[in-house]
């Protein structure tokens, strides 16, 4: 007699997952661990990258930029001294070529590791973004902000700064844009940075499919960093409409505000 209970060819196992499908689940997991393991492995060497350049920049000032000031010095000492020697147009020419060193040494110091970025935060290494953009690319970049910012970690004022900065730099090679636009929101838990330009703007399928462009990628690698510190990027683009990039951030990468 036929159980009244179960319907004809029906299979106790029906409703529960089978080998393959756990299999597959077990797969997606790992996947995702190792997407996340990926992401905070760049996180970390992104940040070990600025602890080095910092370093260099330091050593850069304390020792080569101070030694190349005292030559100058000397020099300049010695050309008061020998003004009836016959070499003072000699002299001339290496304190122009040591003041042209020493303004070069400065700037590579300030390009490896602005110091406004460690000893006035990033609000300040925005305005300084802004400021180079024009001496560098002739680009006017206008800097405002909203509210007031809590302290960040290092690991996120590192990152902000660099993705702000290769959204700069995107905007002045491939963009062709006249003006950009930095605001700066400050929240309680989370802060966001818009950066919107007048420039050519893009079709931003090319990025959500993968098939990126050189100006997209940097796009992609901010994305991918975002996901690890709890950030999200959204574009807004479309040819000849300019580009809006908005990325959003917490002050602390979730494990650091639990180990406080």
């Amino acid at each position: 007699m036929k159980d009244s209970n179960k319907s004809e060819g029906s299979d106790d196992t029906g409703s529960r997952p089978s080998d393959a499908d756990r299999q597959k689940q077990d797969i997606d997991r790992r996947i995702q661990l190792y997407q996340k393991q990926l992401r905070r492995l760049a996180s970390e060497l992104s940040l070990a990258e600025a602890r080095g350049r910092r370093e260099i920049a330091s050593d850069l000032h304390d020792h080569i930029g101070q030694a190349l000031a005292f030559v100058l010095q000397k020099v300049s000492l010695l050309q008061g001294n020998s003004i009836f020697s016959g070499m003072d147009e000699d002299f001339s020419e290496i304190l122009s070529i040591l003041n042209q060193t020493i303004r070069y040494t400065r700037n590579l110091t300030v390009e490896i590791s602005p110091p406004v970025l460690y000893e006035l935060g990033l609000p300040a290494a925005i305005e300084w973004l802004a400021e180079r953009a024009l001496q560098r690319y002739k680009l006017k970049v206008l800097s405002t902000q909203s509210g007031v910012p809590l302290e960040i970690s290092e690991a996120i004022r590192v990152f902000m700064f660099k993705a702000i900065q290769e959204l700069i730099n995107n905007t002045a090679k491939h963009a062709g844009a006249s003006r950009v636009n930095i605001h700066s929101f400050w929240k309680k838990d989370e802060f966001e940075i818009v950066v919107s330009d007048d420039g050519r703007g893009f079709d931003t399928t090319t990025f959500e499919s993968g098939l990126s462009e050189d100006c997209c990628f940097g796009l992609f690698s901010i994305r991918e960093r975002l996901s690890y510190i709890g950030g999200t990027i959204i574009i807004n683009s479309s040819p000849g409409n300019g580009t809006r990039v908005s990325i959003t951030a917490p002050y602390k990468i979730a494990d650091e505000a639990e180990s406080d």
